[in-house]
């Protein structure tokens, strides 16, 4: 086996199958054209090869731009989208945190555990944040969507906004959006530990049913990591797409169903908890949630699809 053989085995193996064919065959024909030149130059031919496989470089790397796939996790052409968005959705870590030091601190705990918690807290929903952002935008690299112009087609002069324009997914939607749903998931486990109602031995009466966990409570954040992704895929892209609208449609659904379900079915408030409230003093609670859930989850989808035909129609 010559070395061009290793070395075109060594390209097509990052490559799919698929592309073998038509790769190998230029990969060849070029090799062969540029020994063919250094050898008409006075050079021997195994020293040509050499110089000429050389220069191709690695071809791991060769292999990456022969497949048009990046070997950055985020190339230039979607970086200072992803480093904007990421930097200004960190902003929202720190709320949770400070509402977990306040809690700890009107509970009695320590300072420095009260401390500690808070700081545990916004540093965990800061790594969930850059995780997902980083996540869809690496997708997003990866899927053909590399740069800015792949969902929007080249940039000309008659793209300049007027002064007037508003662009449909604004920064402040997404940090407003991807912010709530932090605050969401922060109450979920905070309502564990901190409530209006205590058991004899002081422990906190959890407002949900502890029965959701972990299967229920689980399907909520997914629903809600869901929802984070398409806030940053649609900020990505710059406006609502068909495709993200019923996404977003398949979310809510998932959301509302299950919850309106456990909601009629007293499995959604802990029992415990109407209990030491009195009984019938939250009788209105379960009605307010259902109405609350389909209200808010219809709303979320209806304005998805209007936002989603309003674009495509432009």
């Amino acid at each position: 086996m010559t070395l061009t053989d290793r070395y075109v085995a060594a390209t097509l193996r990052r490559i799919p199958a698929e592309q073998h064919g038509d790769i190998e065959d230029e990969l060849r024909a070029s090799i062969a054209d540029a020994v063919d030149a250094q050898v008409e130059s006075g050079s021997d031919p195994e020293s040509a090869e050499t110089a000429v496989l050389t220069d191709l470089g690695d071809p791991d790397r060769l292999a990456a731009g022969l497949a048009g796939r990046p070997l950055q996790l985020i190339g230039p052409g979607l970086y200072l989208t992803w480093w904007r968005l990421l930097t200004t959705l960190l902003w929202v870590a720190p709320i949770p945190g400070a509402i977990v030091l306040t809690v700890g601190l009107l509970d009695g705990d320590p300072v420095g555990t009260a401390i500690w918690s808070g700081i545990w807290t916004a540093a965990s929903v800061a790594l969930q944040i850059a995780f997902w952002t980083t996540l869809v935008f690496a997708i997003l690299e990866r899927t053909g969507h590399g740069r800015t112009d792949d969902f929007t087609g080249p940039w000309t002069v008659d793209r300049l906004p007027d002064v007037r324009e508003r662009r449909d997914v604004s920064l402040a939607d997404t940090v407003a959006s991807v912010g709530l749903l932090a605050l969401v998931v922060a109450a979920l486990f905070l309502q564990r530990s901190v409530s209006w109602f205590h058991t004899a031995d002081g422990a906190a009466i959890p407002v949900l049913d502890p029965g959701l966990w972990p299967g229920w409570v689980a399907l909520f954040l997914g629903v809600v990591a869901v929802d984070a992704v398409i806030a940053i895929v649609t900020y990505a892209r710059g406006r609502w797409t068909v495709g993200l609208a019923t996404l977003n449609t398949v979310s809510a659904v998932v959301f509302a169903v299950p919850t309106v379900w456990l909601a009629t079915n007293d499995r959604l408030v802990n029992p415990a908890f109407l209990e030491a409230s009195g009984g019938d003093s939250l009788t209105w609670l379960t009605p307010v949630i259902v109405a609350s859930v389909v209200v808010i989850c219809g709303w979320d989808v209806l304005d998805g699809w209007v936002k989603a035909l309003r674009a495509r129609r432009a």
